[in-house]
């Protein structure tokens, strides 16, 4: 199993890549994926849309890291990453997202730069933002939902406040990034369990 090697990206332009996350029914199959690259200056009413996911990377070592698969290519994600895209990954259909973790080459310095400028556009650009916060969400996002729509009494007794109060500490609603990008801008965010 060899690990993947990233082609070149052109540095000039609003030039990106896009990761095409392959169906499987399967649960338990590895998560098989295509990296193509992608022209933000072309997009336009003809072009794919594509997703853009907003996330906590979460720490590189512990436990272990996983491992996507990108064409017959390994390479590493941390566990948090592969339970969102394991999350996402349909039966039968693929989808097209931006991962910051997968779509920049992390060991090319000169190409992060470059891309970390053009992410305000790269989210804004996207069909949807899908906020992935974690497994352990549900109980909490239903509880917000139902009392968002009036079908939940004002007790505290019905509000699980414990869980909404966990959630909200969740590392990913601590970053700058997602106080000045995601939460401000105007376009569809989603914050889901991805059931």
């Amino acid at each position: 199993m060899s690990s993947y090697r990233y082609s070149s990206l052109l540095l000039e332009g609003d030039n990106i890549r896009l990761l095409r996350l392959l169906p499987a029914k399967d649960e338990a199959a590895p998560l098989q994926c295509k990296l193509h690259n992608y022209s933000l200056q072309q997009s336009g009413p003809r072009t794919h849309l594509y997703e853009a996911l907003s996330y906590v990377w979460g720490d590189s070592t512990r436990p272990l890291p996983k491992f996507i698969f990108i064409d017959t290519y390994h390479l590493p994600v941390t566990v948090n990453l592969h339970a969102a895209l394991s999350r996402l990954r349909d039966h039968s259909f693929e989808r097209i997202i931006w991962v910051d973790a997968v779509c920049i080459n992390q060991e090319n310095l000169k190409e992060q730069g470059q891309q970390v400028q053009l992410m305000a556009k790269i989210y804004s650009n996207a069909h949807r933002v899908i906020v992935w916060l974690g497994e352990d969400t549900e109980g909490a996002l239903e509880d917000i939902r139902l009392a968002a729509n009036g079908e939940l009494e004002r007790s505290k007794n019905e509000i699980n406040q414990q869980a909404i109060l966990n959630l909200l500490q969740k590392p990913w609603f601590q970053r700058i990034w997602v106080r000045e990008q995601t939460l401000n801008h105007n376009y569809q965010t989603t914050l889901t369990q991805f059931d």
